[in-house]
């Protein structure tokens, strides 16, 4: 019978994948002074959702990234490129960092989201003035304001994004 070791806590392993991308990333954004807005589920937990982080979103104006994507170019699986769906128009690259993921998308190639709520394209203006700096896995960074996020997820109406806003808006 093989010896087995219990299963590492989900938390745990969740912070050993998110937290270094997030620490590498961060730091290379800073570095190179580019502006940047984590998004998605990531901000959620920032304002104190629970919901596991699948990938790293954030905004980003590639336009004033070109050193910062050179630096990460071996990072880089996929992009940047246009992408349209059922929810976005948008520009970006997708990013592997060890087993996470990362998704920069591009503030300055005006990006759209659908909003299920009014039916209707609506431009997803980033307004980096206007982050906060939070904690997140250790690490501390620029947010989207919770309002916005709560409104952004609201109109987007995905399964994750009903458990998001339930969260954010309990607290």
């Amino acid at each position: 019978m093989k010896n087995m070791m219990p299963e590492e806590p989900k938390a745990l392993a969740e912070q050993e994948r998110v937290g270094p991308a997030l620490a590498w990333i961060v730091g290379a954004l800073e570095r190179h002074g580019t502006p940047y807005q984590v998004i998605g589920g990531l901000a959620a937990r920032a304002w104190g959702g629970s919901r596991e982080v699948v990938d790293i979103d954030l905004y980003v104006p590639l336009d004033q990234a070109r050193q910062l994507l050179i630096d990460i170019e071996k990072h880089i699986v996929w992009g940047p490129q246009y992408y349209y769906s059922k929810s976005w128009d948008l520009t970006f690259a997708k990013v592997d960092f060890g087993t996470q993921r990362i998704e920069l998308a591009d503030s300055a190639s005006n990006p759209r989201f659908f909003n299920i709520l009014e039916d209707r394209w609506e431009d997803q203006a980033i307004n980096y003035c206007s982050s906060l700096r939070r904690g997140i896995f250790g690490v501390e960074c620029n947010v989207m304001p919770k309002d916005e996020l709560i409104q952004y997820k609201r109109a987007l109406d995905r399964p994750v994004d009903r458990i998001d806003v339930a969260e954010l808006t309990s607290t």
